[in-house]
């Protein structure tokens, strides 16, 4: 079965890499900001599974894998920043701070209509962070392309603590993505 990867993430691409996985990648260009809620695992959740479900509108028959991830802090959410100045402002306010990653994975069987998907959750505590060294992170990385203006780079330069079961390198619960794969018959 033709399996899709409904992300250009370079990270998610690597998730599936490390699979050994024989897919191809087609965006949902979804429009994350049309679904809103206020608890952020099911946010999380709702996002990954209208993301499957809109590239399953025209590949009716294929294994979709999609996932969303953002930030939580002090119970606001934290998406991809509009701009430099924005993902500044959230790193500069994560600054000294623990706050959740949350990753939602959704994988969908378009030709049976059957959708698995999971939420996972990470604490990270950054360090005090310097004001140069935020705008030297936001000058160097597309961070208007990243939950709350960074990832794993900006995780391995700024965290002082990290709790919780996520794949950081991948940005995809690999283990989460292995069983929901079992689930609708993969053999992986």
């Amino acid at each position: 079965m033709k399996i899709i990867l409904a992300s250009q993430s370079t990270f998610r691409k690597k998730a599936l890499d490390i699979l050994g996985l024989d897919y191809v990648v087609i965006p949902s260009y979804f429009d994350e900001k049309s679904i809103r809620n206020d608890d952020p695992l099911l946010l999380a959740s709702l996002l990954s599974e209208a993301k499957a479900r809109k590239v399953g509108e025209k590949e009716t028959n294929a294994i979709i894998i999609s996932s969303d991830a953002f930030i939580v802090y002090r119970h606001s959410i934290f998406e991809k920043p509009n701009n430099k100045q924005e993902a500044a402002a959230m790193l500069s306010s994560l600054s000294g701070q623990t706050f959740e990653l949350i990753t939602g994975l959704a994988v969908y069987d378009s030709g049976a209509d059957k959708m698995q998907t999971a939420v996972e959750s990470l604490n990270i505590e950054f360090r005090p962070l310097e004001e140069y060294e935020i705008n030297d992170y936001v000058d160097r990385y597309p961070v208007t392309k990243l939950a709350g203006g960074f990832e794993v780079e900006g995780i391995a330069r700024f965290s002082h603590r990290i709790e919780g079961n996520c794949n950081l390198l991948t940005a995809l619960p690999l283990n989460r993505l292995v069983l929901c794969l079992r689930e609708l018959g993969l053999k992986i």
